[in-house]
């Protein structure tokens, strides 16, 4: 049978509101309801395990002139950790319209160029 993104979140939805809770192993309740483990614990791995949390800092208010992007881009620059230049970055954007982004390996100043460029697509 052929499991689509959306069937697998909502079956994890479903999980855990219901298997969750009753303290079920989320493989038990996939064989309860007779979706591929296998194909589930990969999709859980690809889609999961790659998504970080960020926290964005001297975010300016309201609506940027062009005068204010470029202030903006100096006040990002400054909260930059001292480490940042051995920190790589990967970034997957999948639109509604088949767009797809992928950039791997990309610097803080190069993920900044590619924001950018993105910038005008908007």
């Amino acid at each position: 049978m052929y499991y689509s993104n959306e069937d697998f979140e909502n079956f994890y939805i479903r999980y855990k509101a219901e298997g969750l809770p009753q303290k079920i192993t989320i493989q038990e309740y996939c064989i309860r309801n007779k979706v591929s483990w296998n194909l589930f614990n990969k999709w859980y791995r690809d889609t999961r395990h790659r998504i970080k949390e960020v926290a964005v800092t001297g975010r300016p208010e309201g609506q940027l002139g062009e005068a204010d992007v470029s202030s903006s881009k100096e006040a990002v620059e400054e909260v930059v950790p001292a480490g940042a230049s051995s920190l790589r970055i990967t970034v997957d954007i999948r639109m509604s319209n088949g767009l797809h982004v992928f950039q791997k390996g990309l610097s803080y100043r190069k993920l900044l160029s590619l924001v950018e460029k993105l910038e005008v697509l908007c």
